[in-house]
């Protein structure tokens, strides 16, 4: 009886034994091997920095007011748009356009003359120092072609007054003016041909705590003292 039980058992045990083998033969099979472990972190103390740029993206952006370059470059854009509408330049024409003095700003008004030049259909040979009466003829970009000179006498920004009382919201008046002139001459035999007189002024006010965003500090000219309150003024009787 002991030998059938034993005879039995003997197929469990088998069965048992080839379970464990598959098992250990399974477990064998998941096991993995890297060519290489973990890559070290990389080292960021010879970073380079990368410009990022976030713009302000909505329907109105904040005010800032115009330079003070900026309010005389349209000034004397006025300014000699209206003194070349009674020049005898065609379109077709051709000059050469010189300034007759020096000025720190002349390239502002020869901007402004180029403009209009363009818009009439003039072609304009550039010259950017002053021509000499006995070099004329010699400097004339073409023979017979007549030379345009502009002479900048003024171009300033004036503070005119404060305004306003409020902290935060005083405000400062300015005025900005260009004076000129402009010669048309015949090269040939120096003789003038036309004269044209250029004026404007524009006035605005702006954010007192906004100067230092309108000035630039390379033009003495478009800078002028800050204007200060007389405070008794405030306080005087008034006369009948």
């Amino acid at each position: 009886m002991r030998r059938a039980h034993a005879i039995l058992r003997l197929p469990a045990a088998c069965s048992a034994a080839a379970a464990l083998l598959v098992l250990a033969t399974t477990a064998e099979a998941k096991k993995f091997r890297y060519a290489a472990g973990p890559k070290a972190p990389e080292d960021t103390v010879l970073s380079v920095a990368e410009l990022e740029l976030e713009p302000i993206v909505r329907k109105r952006g904040p005010r800032v007011p115009a330079t003070n370059l900026q309010l005389v470059s349209m000034v004397a854009n006025t300014a000699f748009e209206r003194a070349l509408g009674s020049a005898p330049l065609q379109q077709g024409a051709a000059v050469m356009l010189a300034p007759a003095g020096s000025h720190p700003l002349n390239f502002v008004v020869e901007h402004a003359v180029l403009r209009q030049l363009a818009k009439r259909g003039v072609v304009a040979n550039v010259r950017r120092d002053v021509v000499r009466d006995d070099s004329l003829l010699a400097l004339a970009g073409n023979p017979g072609d007549p030379v345009l000179e502009y002479q900048l006498a003024t171009a300033r920004i004036t503070y005119l007054r404060l305004r306003g009382w409020l902290p935060g919201r005083v405000q400062i008046e300015r005025q900005a003016l260009v004076e000129g002139t402009l010669t048309l001459r015949d090269p040939k035999k120096s003789t003038v041909l036309w004269v044209g007189d250029a004026a404007f002024n524009l006035v605005d006010a702006f954010p007192r705590g906004q100067l230092a965003l309108a000035e630039d500090a390379r033009y003495s000219d478009l800078k002028s003292p800050i204007p200060q309150r007389n405070v008794d003024k405030v306080f005087e009787p008034v006369v009948a």
